[in-house]
């Protein structure tokens, strides 16, 4: 396995390991999958209920494109920076506590405040706020979660649950209509480190099946949060294809000081 490693960080062009082609790694180019074009779910999970995820929302901007969300307070709601630039309040059309993503409460907006350094460098503190018109009407499918701490870290390869209404493989042409979920380790960071490199940093975290994949997120899931021990601890940022082998999800991690201090500073949660 250390071999194999070496042999990847070198850019050699295959080996043999399950068949393993390390053109698989990603360049710069390949990574971010971003959020759905409208009427484009996890990959490898299963159908879910709201009552088991009460934070999720759906989030469609302009009917052109769709996000997930995640509510953390009656006023607010954080998704990520790459699906909240530059959008209009007005344009957003936001749902909660339905498991079927075209139905359930609309929540208006009325500001939209994506990390103001956000891409800087290349996809770094993913994260945005929405603050909602009015607060948001709590019931037993609209629940806050919990944040995590700042600072605080998670154990390697321990589990998180991710759901949300995004693609179910990779190239599929439609999301769903119903909720779905899954469950993921969390990818040791070296091991993270060595295939995103270029980009990765420490205000992310990656998930997935390292070296079989076939679990993870994808287009559509972009913004949803990943939980563990009910506490929200990443939010679905970018990745290389989806479930790929050798390709984790990369998720901006909750509690990065960098993060955790811009949500404090415009929610004062």
């Amino acid at each position: 396995m250390f071999k194999l490693l070496f042999l990847g960080l070198n850019f050699l062009s295959t080996v043999t390991l399950f068949e393993l082609d390390f053109s698989i790694f990603p360049t710069v180019d390949d990574l971010i999958y971003g959020p759905a074009p409208f009427d484009d779910r996890i990959v490898g999970g299963k159908e879910a209920n709201i009552e088991d995820h009460p934070y999720q929302v759906s989030f469609i901007v302009n009917n052109s494109y769709f996000c997930g969300g995640f509510i953390v307070s009656e006023n607010y709601i954080l998704t990520a920076a790459h699906c909240a630039q530059n959008v209009d309040p007005s344009t957003v059309v936001l749902r909660a506590g339905s498991s079927w993503r075209k139905n359930g409460t609309i929540i208006p907006i009325a500001e939209v405040i994506p990390h103001p350094q956000y891409d800087s460098p290349r996809f770094d503190k993913d994260v945005a706020v929405m603050r909602t018109a009015e607060p948001i009407e709590f019931t037993e499918t609209i629940q806050p979660i919990d944040l995590p701490k700042k600072g605080s870290s998670m154990k390697d390869n321990s589990i998180v649950m991710v759901s949300g209404w995004g693609r179910t493989e990779q190239g599929a042409s439609s999301i769903p209509e119903r909720l779905m979920d899954v469950e993921i380790p969390v990818v040791p960071y070296w091991q993270c480190y060595a295939v995103y490199f270029t980009v990765l940093t420490r205000n992310m975290w990656c998930g997935g099946n390292f070296v079989l994949g076939g679990k993870g997120t994808c287009q559509g899931d972009s913004g949803g949060a990943a939980i563990q021990n009910n506490v929200v601890r990443g939010i679905v940022s970018f990745g290389r294809g989806c479930g790929q082998r050798f390709s984790p999800g990369v998720f901006a991690d909750m509690a990065a000081p960098t993060i955790r201090d811009f949500v404090t500073e415009h929610t004062g949660l």
